[in-house]
């Protein structure tokens, strides 16, 4: 049997880093590793970043985003073609707004229940959770963490580094106190019996292998809870090619993206931009703006939130087109 895992988080909170540490040591493991991306929108912007970094110690597929029932078929077929040949352990990557229950119930069909065997759901959550997140976002959260065998705080060197290293740690106690009690309030009022006690830090680039065992045997649980489903229609995704905007400003322009009411509710912009013939790669929250070198890219922004104005949006750009 395949052992596959599921790696969720909400939109930003440092999926695609993981699982590059992730995939790497299950490949010095002696692992044949398949990672499959189904990123939010039908433009995956996380294989391109995903791709660079790995080169060829995994094979990468991608499942092209559309809706629910077109994006559940489109990932069943690419399980089973990947079950036809001889790798023996599938990450999967969903977008950031993800049915989990619906891909458990998934693995229990023909014939996917011959080949695959689910090994841990692995949830990211960033130090920095916005607690003002609509009630939308906040459900998409608590449901994928509602299942998760370990939580893994993200991105908490960027909440304390500006401190002296006297007070780091006392500042991690309370940064992980503060998310575990907004954790576990959700799980209350989304009426799920589970609470979580621990959260696993993680700074990029420091996990042990003797971590990564840990991680990757944490399992999952079939926790239940209120079915609001139908929330993951209230996100939507914006796209922007060629945009064209100062490259010395662009992280005031995101920001002011990200302050503009009458653009939308917005939780993450993606994307790539070229500057002196080199692609940068952008990933911005509303917490923070990484702008990082990058081998390779592809001429395009993604917004995604609720209730997107892309109108409003695209006045913060100098210029952009609206197809290839």
């Amino acid at each position: 049997m395949k052992k596959i895992d599921l790696v969720t988080g909400f939109l930003g909170s440092g999926k695609t880093t993981f699982i590059k540490e992730y995939a790497d040591y299950l490949v010095r493991c002696g692992e044949k590793v398949a990672i499959i991306v189904n990123d939010y929108g039908a433009i995956n912007v996380d294989r391109l970043l995903l791709g660079s970094s790995l080169g060829d110690k995994c094979h990468l597929e991608m499942v092209i985003g559309g809706d629910k029932d077109c994006t559940r078929r489109r990932l069943k077929t690419k399980l089973i073609s990947m079950a036809m040949q001889d790798y023996t352990h599938v990450i999967l990557e969903p977008s950031g707004i993800f049915d989990v229950d619906d891909f458990l119930d998934m693995l229990y069909e023909e014939p996917l229940d011959r080949w695959y065997e689910m090994g841990s759901i692995i949830s990211i959550v960033e130090a920095d959770i916005d607690k003002s997140m609509s009630d939308a976002a906040r459900y998409i959260m608590i449901s994928e963490l509602s299942k998760a065998g370990i939580i893994i705080l993200s991105k908490i060197e960027e909440v304390y580094d500006q401190l002296d290293e006297s007070k780091k740690s006392e500042m991690e106690s309370i940064i992980k106190k503060e998310c575990l009690d907004f954790i576990n309030e959700g799980l209350e009022d989304f009426k799920c019996s589970r609470r979580f006690d621990n959260l696993y830090i993680w700074n990029e680039g420091s996990i042990t292998d003797e971590d990564f065992q840990k991680i990757s045997r944490s399992g999952y649980t079939s926790t239940d809870m209120i079915n609001l489903h139908s929330v993951e229609d209230s996100f939507d995704s914006a796209f922007f090619f060629h945009v064209e905007t100062d490259i010395e400003s662009l992280e005031e322009t995101l920001k002011g993206i990200f302050n503009d009411k009458e653009a939308g509710s917005i939780v993450r912009i993606k994307g790539f931009i070229r500057s002196n013939d080199a692609w940068l790669q952008v990933n911005a929250t509303r917490h923070g703006v990484r702008i990082n070198p990058s081998p390779e890219g592809q001429e395009l922004f993604i917004v995604i939130g609720e209730n997107l104005d892309k109108e409003i949006i695209g006045k913060h750009w100098k210029s952009y087109r609206n197809g290839l």
